[in-house]
């Protein structure tokens, strides 16, 4: 009798396993679908990644539920193993069903750090609507149907002990032989073939490069060749030696960045204040941020390093060159953003080691906290010693938040969306009411900026101070029809082309056209303006954003699990397993698949910092 029913739980696990990776295939489906990924896969590709979603979350759940009848209370009591069963279908279903939502707006897979900033952000990341709040709940609920469902189907089915042992061995042959297409396509640099496996959340494939190449099947010189590592290792060795900076005219330096402004927002109808400014300064209009998220693109703005030195100067407490040079020039520095500093986590890291650092904004709302961020830096401004020399950065999160007063002047762009719910975005949905909004917004931040311009000229500083206008990143609206939203999910000019404006006394109006990046701050201030004589190989892969000759016609540009060189005409993307893609300007596949000339210099860079 104890065999039978040790049978009869094994079974009832196996089953429910098997429903659950029938259930995590249809939501993957669902998830490539929405991403409108489909479209452009083979019947190969499609059967590949099914019996690799079947499989590996089958696996999963196979193993959790033999964990849990380990425990002799579970084996014995049919009730409790039912209850228990049903919350951990239900949690592995929410996990499923929200990836299936996070990967087609973003193209990145829920991870810890997405769930963090989302929860822990104070909705300054994913702002929840109403709607979307009743919409998820309703997923919940539904989910929670489907879990009890599972789990009786399961008890129903568990006589047939014979019937689930062959579907279970049916389902990891399937997934056994996915690893091995997987292994032999990323020996053999099968781009397909290994970008199915990007698509699915928590997915390991085998690599077999060892065991390939001493059967003869693969060349190892040819793997070496396409595969680019950009993965940081060891500590920062940052600067490489001590900075040596002399006395020179100091300017104030002021930094005003509006976070997830695209390039395109700067005109004389959208930010007109902005505009008006830009065209009696600087305005460098090929500009791209060193990151398609705020973590990579602001941590290379302070450093001039690309973004895979991030979790060495976090680790470390290393801050930004660019911080350590004016402090070391008796500067006084102030931080002012609407939104915190600890996500992600800037007071770790670039921000490192400022005194008094406000790490969380002022104000309810990103509207309150945008317009405390100008009051509080006209305050601390105004409270300096006579003849002191200042840096601040304001770091606006209004646009960011799609937010803005409800006020007519900020009510320019109609009809906009009134209550944003991110479950309603798909490849059909209208973007013209979203991007509205998100207008609006940027006319509000448009405003603030001008009220700090107005505050300089009031206290007769503007003639000896820079002001540099410009963004972390941009903000897509589905501009490529690819069903891309937001930021982060891809490298297209939508969301890591932003506007650059500087104000430099002394400096004619321009209207620069030549590829400049964030890198190129820091290697422009410290000789330029603080005096620094190190050459710029000590601190910084960019160059002075003034000079022309000898610049790279390309950029590099960090994500969240990808890297990529965005070129004139193409985007050469890093994939998770290291492999390179080739893509034209709108993310679809490019013609053009000629390995890089630049790719060992950039190696070099990715490792020239570290001990």
């Amino acid at each position: 009798m104890k065999k039978d029913s040790n049978l009869f739980n094994f079974a009832f696990v196996t089953i429910n396993a098997l429903l659950l990776g029938l259930g995590s295939l249809c939501l993957g489906l669902r998830s490539i679908f929405s991403a409108g990924v489909l479209a452009g896969w083979d019947k190969g590709q499609l059967l590949i990644f099914s019996s690799y979603t079947f499989g590996l979350f089958t696996l999963i759940a196979l193993v959790l539920g033999s964990i849990f009848l380990a425990y002799p209370l579970l084996r014995k009591n049919k009730k409790l193993l039912f209850g228990i069963t049903i919350f951990l279908d239900w949690i592995f279903l929410i996990y499923l069903a929200a990836d299936a939502f996070i990967y087609p707006l973003y193209r990145t897979h829920l991870n810890f750090a997405m769930i963090q900033m989302t929860f822990l952000g104070g909705g300054r990341i994913i702002s929840f609507s109403l709607p979307m709040i009743f919409e998820i709940a309703a997923w919940i609920l539904g989910l929670g149907l489907l879990s009890w469902i599972f789990t009786f189907i399961s008890f129903k089915l568990a006589t047939f002990k014979k019937l689930s042992l062959t579907a279970l061995v049916l389902v990891l042959a399937g997934f056994c032989c996915s690893n091995l297409c997987y292994s032999w396509g990323f020996a053999n640099f099968n781009t397909r073939l290994v970008s199915v496996f990007d698509k699915i959340p928590l997915a390991r494939p085998l690599r077999m490069n060892t065991q390939l190449q001493k059967l003869g099947l693969i060349d190892k010189k040819a793997i070496d060749a396409r595969k680019v590592s950009l993965d940081e290792h060891g500590k920062l060795n940052y600067p490489l030696n001590p900075l040596v900076c002399k006395p020179s005219k100091d300017y104030n330096i002021l930094f005003l960045f509006v976070d997830t402004l695209r390039y395109d927002m700067l005109t004389e109808e959208v930010m007109p204040n902005t505009w008006k400014f830009a065209l009696k300064n600087s305005r460098f209009n090929n500009h791209y941020s060193n990151g398609n998220n705020t973590r990579h693109g602001i941590f290379s703005l302070f450093t001039g390093l690309p973004g895979n030195y991030w979790t060495g100067s976090l680790s470390s407490g290393t801050p930004g060159i660019l911080l350590i040079a004016l402090q070391k020039r008796g500067y006084e520095i102030g931080i002012f953003a609407g939104a915190p500093l600890n996500m992600p986590e800037f007071h770790k890291s670039i921000f490192a080691g400022i005194s008094n650092l406000p790490i969380y904004p002022r104000g309810k709302g990103a509207v309150d906290s945008d317009a405390f961020a100008v009051e509080d830096f006209e305050k601390w401004q105004s409270s300096l010693k006579p003849g002191s020399r200042f840096f601040s950065f304001i770091f606006f999160d209004s646009v960011h938040a799609y937010s803005f007063p409800k006020e007519s002047k900020y009510e320019v762009f109609k009809p906009y969306w009134g209550s944003i719910n991110h479950m309603e975005l798909n490849n059909s949905f209208d973007p013209a009411p979203y991007l509205a909004r998100y207008k609006n917004s940027v006319r509000y931040a448009d405003n603030l900026i001008q009220k700090v311009l107005d505050y300089l000229e009031e206290k007769h500083l503007l003639d000896e101070t820079i002001v540099v206008i410009s963004s972390d990143h941009g903000d897509e609206f589905n501009d490529n029809k690819l069903n891309f939203w937001g930021h982060g999910g891809n490298f297209t000019d939508a969301q890591i082309k932003v506007p650059l404006v500087i104000h430099w006394p002394g400096k004619k109006p321009a209207n620069i056209e030549y590829m400049t990046s964030h890198l190129d701050l820091v290697p422009t201030l410290l000789p330029e303006v603080l005096g620094c004589e190190n050459p710029t190989e000590d601190y910084s892969v960019g160059m002075s954003i003034w000079k022309e000759a000898g610049r790279r016609n390309w950029v590099y540009s960090k994500g969240w699990s990808r890297d990529a060189f965005v070129e004139p005409n193409r985007i050469v993307l890093i994939n998770a397993a290291g492999a390179l893609e080739f893509l034209d300007k709108t993310y679809r596949p490019s013609k053009d698949k000629t390995i890089p000339a630049y790719i060992p210099e950039v190696l070099k860079e990715n490792s020239r910092y570290l001990k």
